[in-house]
């Protein structure tokens, strides 16, 4: 097993060898070694990663780092002078390797005594210590437009391009006073060591090192692997292959992990899993989770980064991602949605956080998708939703088995109704008949649809003239209301329209006009009750059970609930824009 590496020590080797800073006193070369060969026999690990894996690639790094990281490389050592720096404590971390470089003349200090160790180092600087270590002179005619012949490391930049070291940018700067990032440092060491990385081992070799950070299509992706794993090796036609290596191991515990906004595993061996299915979550080749879709890996990606970190327990993830899907959507009602199509789910679900608005089909399959990019086997599922007054519609929710036990999810209706009604619900992690809202599944069967009855003449001109100059916006379907329609098994109850089953047998005749769209709110419904039945009383029954949310996703405002009679005749009308009118037209059609 690889060793590990923590606190100080780690940062040290996760650093990349940086050079002398311009600012530092010249260094005292007399009766001082000279520089070592490095060490380009052995390819041993010479940087690592830190306790989360990562390289962190843009980081920079500093002088001490670099001291210590490049004594390891020395194939000789020095004793240095007994004396360091102000700075730098005898005990520190960094302080034989800070003795060893001022003993080699690769380093200095400042001359008001201090090392500055700390500091990060520029471009210059690294290359100018790998200047000084022995090298065959060649050279070049290339020229840096930003590095004159009078800059202070014009001598070692021209060095290290003539060495091949370095090649500078496609605008021909070679930008030396730029903080050289992990990445590129590995990279130019790569080079002075003649350590190249062996690609077919890297995209074949079982438990190959993972980074988080570092995807296998970054451009520094093989030096970095070379730098970070002890192995072996042959060269072959003037190439390096690796003939064996050591598996790298992490700090972190068992289980998932979200690093960065991606989601990985560790398995029982401390070591990420790749190209692998765990928990039915697909993790890619460079132990990324994937939905198989790039658009939508990106898009949950960004999500997870600004909602989730590492240090929260994954049932406090899993909270703050169904927080995330009740805060950062609104409605709009799309209408129903073929999730008979393959990949139904993952459509809704990147038109969700692209454009921020959907009904209850996007919202259960973003947080669906959301809940996968934390650890958890989610799946978006389609079927009833029963309000608290009983009514039902089709309606889409999450649902998540967690120790044998499906649980469901909603964050639409609480963010929904929350915004509009002011009325709040907890529908998050709910088994199936504990939350206030209710959940069934689709019906394996559907019985033929019988015969419908015609429409009432009468009553249909009466809707006309309740609608008046202020139709609905949108589509409207009409149902016959009628006396027995309960026997009907494909038919919606009388209680969908009215709230209640009880005035069935008082209806002579009934017409119902709704949105036809089931994720936009709109119900005109008129009746001709029976000679002899009570109007008043059904009015009143209607006032009280009607459902202002029976569309489950969306609903009507209480407030905007009306119920009138005329004679035999009544009329309800649920709209958030038009009650009012619809409810005047019908009291003056219906004189």
């Amino acid at each position: 097993m690889k060793k590990q590496f923590t606190g100080a020590a780690l940062a040290v080797l996760m650093a990349a060898a940086l050079p002398i800073s311009a600012c530092a006193a010249d260094a005292d070369t007399s009766n001082k070694p000279a520089a070592p060969e490095l060490n380009r026999t052995v390819h041993m690990q010479y940087m690592n990663g830190y306790e989360d894996g990562t390289f962190r690639p843009d980081a920079t790094i500093t002088r001490a780092e670099t001291c210590k990281l490049i004594s390891a490389l020395l194939t000789e050592k020095s004793a240095g002078p007994d004396y360091l720096f102000t700075d730098v404590d005898v005990s520190a971390w960094y302080a034989g390797a800070v003795r060893e470089l001022v003993g080699f003349s690769l380093v200095s200090g400042y001359k008001d005594g201090t090392f500055r160790p700390d500091a990060s180092i520029t471009r210059a600087e690294f290359v100018t210590i790998l200047s000084r270590f022995p090298h065959n002179d060649i050279g070049t005619e290339k020229r840096f437009s930003d590095v004159p012949s009078t800059y202070w490391a014009a001598d070692a930049v021209q060095t290290a391009a003539a060495q091949g070291w370095v090649g500078g940018y496609k605008d021909g700067t070679f930008r030396p006073d730029d903080f050289i990032t992990r990445a590129e440092a590995v990279t130019m060491l790569g080079r002075v060591l003649g350590r190249q990385g062996d690609a077919v081992m890297a995209a074949s070799g079982d438990g190959i090192r993972i980074m988080p950070d570092v995807p296998d299509t970054h451009w520094a992706y093989l030096a970095m692997l070379e730098a970070t794993t002890d192995h072996q090796y042959e060269s072959k036609d003037g190439a390096e292959v690796w003939t064996s290596f050591d598996k790298e191991t992490t700090a972190l515990a068992e289980g998932w992990h979200n690093i960065g906004g991606e989601l990985f595993h560790v398995n029982a061996a401390q070591q990420f899993d790749s190209a692998a299915t765990v928990d039915g979550l697909a993790l890619d080749r460079n132990g990324r989770y994937t939905t198989g879709n790039e658009t939508l890996d990106k898009l949950l990606t960004a999500a997870a980064a600004k909602t989730v970190n590492d240090k929260m327990t994954q049932p406090e993830k899993l909270r703050a991602m169904y927080d995330y899907a009740k805060a950062a959507f609104g409605y709009l009602g799309v209408g129903t949605i073929d999730t008979a199509k393959d990949g139904w789910d993952v459509e809704q679900a990147i038109n969700m956080l692209q454009n921020g608005k959907g009904n209850c089909y996007s919202w259960s399959s973003v947080f669906t998708h959301l809940a996968r990019k934390v650890g958890y086997d989610a799946k978006p599922v389609v079927g009833t939703g029963v309000s608290p007054k009983g009514s039902e519609s089709v309606h889409a929710w999450t649902e998540i088995t967690i120790d044998g036990v499906p649980y469901t999810f909603d964050p639409q209706i609480e963010s929904v109704y929350a915004a509009r009604y002011g009325e709040q619900y907890d529908l998050f992690m709910k088994k199936y008949g504990e939350a206030e809202w209710g959940y069934k599944t689709a019906d394996a069967e559907t019985p033929e649809t019988p015969e419908a009855p015609e429409a009432d003449k009468a009553l249909t001109a009466l809707m006309e003239q309740v609608y008046g100059d202020k139709p609905y916006q949108s589509m409207v379907q009409q149902s016959v209301l009628y006396d027995g329609m309960s026997k009907d098994e494909n038919a919606r109850p009388l209680s969908w329209y009215l709230g209640t089953d009880e005035l069935e047998s008082q209806i002579a005749a009934g017409l119902a006009s709704e949105s036809a769209i089931t994720s936009q709110a709109h119900s005109v419904v008129l009746l001709r009750l029976k000679d002899g039945a009570d109007a008043a009383a059904a009015k009143k029954t209607i006032a009280d059970k009607v459902d202002p949310y029976k569309w489950i996703c969306v609903g009507v405002d209480p407030k905007n609930v009306k119920v009138e009679s005329v004679g035999n005749l009544i009329c309800v009308v649920l709209d958030n824009d038009n009650a009012e009118t619809y409810i005047d037209n019908f009291k003056a059609a219906a004189q």
